[in-house]
């Protein structure tokens, strides 16, 4: 497994390491393949891929969390406990209420994203005191839910 950490030259760990940008940036000058002799691009273009997706991982707070569980050592299967599973129909359910009888979503987007903001300070808890790394998953996996429904109610397209 790549440590994409460590491909930027930042330290490990749940928070967005400080000075990514600059690393980034700094890095992007030297590894891109218009920068390199002509031999070289095809290497280069496969480093600056590889660059711009750790990049993208550790500007993203779930993305770099699940990055970061997987370094240490976390790489089993996600099981979703049945309350949660319950709460989202029921959050779609009342969701698609809302749409058609046309009423604000405002409020229903602030619920889940102080849900959301809560999980993610769950998940900091957990990762920091070397804690339940599994439960750690299960949150961050609510995380991937959450931001799919303020996709939808804020009317963008879901990232994939």
């Amino acid at each position: 497994m790549l440590d994409k950490f460590a491909l930027l030259g930042v330290p490990q760990g749940f928070d967005e390491p400080p000075g990514i940008d600059e690393k980034f940036r700094e890095l992007s000058r030297k590894m891109h393949p218009d920068r390199v002799p002509p031999k070289q691009r095809v290497k280069a273009a496969g480093q600056m891929t590889a660059l711009n997706d750790a990049y993208k991982t550790l500007k993203d707070p779930v993305r770099r969390a699940e990055h970061f569980l997987t370094l240490k050592g976390f790489s089993g299967e996600v099981k979703m406990s049945p309350e949660f599973l319950q709460q989202t129909l029921d959050d779609r359910e009342e969701l698609d209420e809302a749409k058609a009888s046309g009423k604000p979503l405002q409020d229903l987007a602030r619920s889940v994203r102080e849900k959301r903001d809560q999980t993610l300070a769950q998940v900091r808890e957990i990762v920091t005191k070397n804690g339940d790394l599994e439960k750690a998953a299960e949150l961050l996996a609510r995380m991937k839910y959450y931001a799919r429904y303020l996709d939808e109610v804020e009317g963008r397209e879901a990232e994939v």
